[in-house]
């Protein structure tokens, strides 16, 4: 069965397997329970493999910036429950559901969403969302009510809110959450400040 990803996903660019250990053991504490460790980062598949066997059972660990068949092929032998792209390839969706998990696409017209569907999406990315704003999920879901939508790129906290109350399921935050210096050093009281605001606007549970 593909996992429930919980309504706020933790986005890493950048960043070594062991800085981002580091920094989800924070987050996990702290509440969070989805991870995305994306492709354009150094040792992505080394960093999937440590945070599954390093975090809670509960806790789901994916790729993000996934573009090929083979990059979803060594996401799934790494370990990840999910798979999240960008752009939409229907190439890359039915690999991902081939492999037995998440797909989660990016797309942004109704043309591109549609397509996503039909190609066998779980959730569609609508990226960016801060070019366009809460309203644009609103409008989407309209004439599509049964759409899954995570939302992603540049959410703020009010943003969060925002689309949340627009009828995403779930956010999709990197920087505007991790605040982490260049080494993954961080504050641990403003990591744990700002997750709990970006909890609260994503609607997870207290």
């Amino acid at each position: 069965m593909n996992p429930v990803l919980s309504p706020l996903t933790v986005v890493y660019r950048g960043l070594t397997p062991e800085q981002t250990c580091t920094l989800s053991s924070a987050l996990y504490a702290a509440g969070v329970r989805s991870f995305e460790v994306t492709m354009t980062g150094p040792q992505p598949m080394e960093t999937i493999s440590l945070l599954c066997r390093e975090l809670g059972d509960d806790a789901i660990v994916g790729a993000g910036t996934v573009s090929t068949t083979d990059e979803v092929a060594a996401a799934a032998a790494a370990g990840a429950r999910f798979v999240v792209s960008p752009h939409f390839d229907a190439d890359v969706v039915t690999r991902t559901r081939a492999e037995g998990l998440l797909s989660v696409p990016g797309a942004l017209t109704p043309t591109e969403v549609m397509a996503a569907r039909r190609a066998g999406a779980d959730m569609v990315k609508i990226f960016p969302v801060n070019a366009v704003g809460a309203d644009y999920i609103r409008q989407l879901r309209g004439p599509m009510p049964d759409l899954t939508v995570m939302a992603s790129g540049g959410v703020t906290p009010s943003l969060a809110a925002e689309v949340v109350s627009a009828g995403a399921a779930c956010v999709a935050v990197g920087s505007h959450l991790l605040g982490a210096a260049a080494d993954g050093s961080h504050d641990p009281g403003e990591l744990r400040d700002r997750t709990a605001e970006f909890l609260q606007a994503a609607g997870a549970p207290a």
